[in-house]
């Protein structure tokens, strides 16, 4: 053995303090970074999701006059509902958004809300669509079941037309 070779320490000889240097290094290396958070999205509540109801009208037969005149419609509770979710409601292609300020219950309305075809972006006629989504911090957590109704278009009639059905609906009664 040389004399540089005495000098240097064999592995086992090696100071307990170098080793420790050596683990600290990357712990604080990971120290500094930004520790990965596992972020889970909140779980589906749809099955508990009751479609919108509409507490005074047909769905089936809705006129264009109730339309305009504004119709109301109750979002029902979930237990599975949190303060601070948000509501979006479509009525066919439109949206209308508002937030839970307080935990409610399975049998209550969350938001009633009377709607005008005098206020909407897209009047639709036909078959139009119901439903609403709940999100909770950014993420879709539920989509209720859709509420199918139909919106009958009727052009506006003039005094002239009114009274020619009527004319013609005495000429021949139904019996």
């Amino acid at each position: 053995m040389s004399e540089d070779d005495s000098k240097t320490p064999t592995p086992d000889e090696r100071p307990k303090e170098d080793a420790a240097n050596v683990v600290e290094e990357p712990a604080a290396a990971y120290a500094e970074s930004k520790p990965a958070v596992a972020a889970i999205p909140p779980s589906d509540i749809s099955d508990t999701l009751k479609p919108p109801q509409l507490p005074h009208v047909n769905p089936d037969a809705i006129t264009q006059e109730q339309v305009f005149a504004g119709i109301v419609i109750h979002i029902p509770g979930s237990v599975k509902l949190c303060e601070g979710d948000v509501i979006i409601f479509y009525w066919g292609r439109n949206a209308s958004q508002t937030q839970v300020y307080h935990r409610v219950g399975a049998n209550s309305i969350v938001r009633e809300m009377c709607l005008s075809y005098h206020f909407m972006a897209e009047p639709q006629y036909g078959l139009v669509d119901l439903y609403y989504e709940i999100h909770r911090d950014t993420h879709l957590i539920g989509t209720s079941p859709a509420l199918k109704v139909t919106v009958n278009y009727s052009p506006p009639l003039t005094p002239k037309q009114r009274q020619r059905k009527r004319w013609i609906s005495r000429r021949f009664p139904d019996n």
